[in-house]
């Protein structure tokens, strides 16, 4: 934004700036890897003997009624390997990651009394339509301070076509710098409810399975 021709304008169009640090726990990769690096990888890390592939070909022989051969090539379909984005500071996720991570933070926590619905702003909007206008994490990308995953974690998924094998990368204790800017004024109290909620619920891909629990080690106005 400071390339903007109305830079001069930008404090009062954004009047309130926070630096915040988040401690991630353990962190899961949600994008899916380029099909010739995922095609590499699984080669080199995936035999015949492996006992997750036969376990998930006799779930898909018994599910769908076929034979060794047939549930074989179905589950060698049904491979997938999640990542993370890279450049030349490392892996990284995207800001509107940590911004779908706010929105979320806020609906459990109205949903539970912690904030008011709604009355935000002067036209009393809903919560969530409100953060979503009114805050924004100003970078596009979140590294996470490492050039390399901490592991790969592999589980089953289910689809319409029998089961297939889910391989997706971690980050164990991931920290993730960012900068919000937000036109309103929310109190200390506010911004602990969002946080604080948040911090649960998580953030990044497989949430669901334990994955993106963390804390913030730092806020500060800036």
């Amino acid at each position: 934004m400071t390339n903007s021709v109305f830079a001069k304008y930008l404090e009062k169009a954004w009047p309130h700036t926070f630096a915040g640090t988040l401690t991630v726990r353990n962190i899961a990769g949600g994008t899916p890897s380029d099909p010739h690096v995922a095609e590499g990888w699984l080669r080199t890390k995936l035999a015949d003997r492996d006992d997750l592939i036969r376990e998930a070909v006799a779930t898909t022989m018994a599910e769908r009624g076929i034979t060794a051969d047939e549930a074989a090539k179905e589950v060698d379909t049904l491979k997938h390997l999640n990542g993370f984005k890279r450049d030349d500071r490392g892996l990284y996720i995207e800001g509107r990651q940590l911004k779908a991570a706010l929105k979320e933070a806020a609906s459990v926590a109205v949903a539970s009394n912690k904030l008011k619905a709604r009355g935000w702003g002067k036209t009393n909007k809903g919560l969530l339509s409100y953060l979503s206008e009114h805050v924004m994490v100003v970078e596009e990308r979140l590294h996470l301070g490492v050039s390399e995953p901490t592991g790969i974690a592999q589980r089953f998924v289910h689809t319409w076509r029998g089961t297939g094998i889910q391989y997706e990368e971690y980050v164990e204790e991931a920290k993730v710098d960012f900068t919000l800017v937000t036109d309103h004024d929310f109190s200390e109290e506010e911004w602990a409810m969002i946080w604080l909620t948040g911090e649960q619920q998580g953030i990044g891909a497989s949430r669901s399975q334990g994955y993106g629990r963390y804390e913030v080690v730092r806020w500060e106005a800036a």
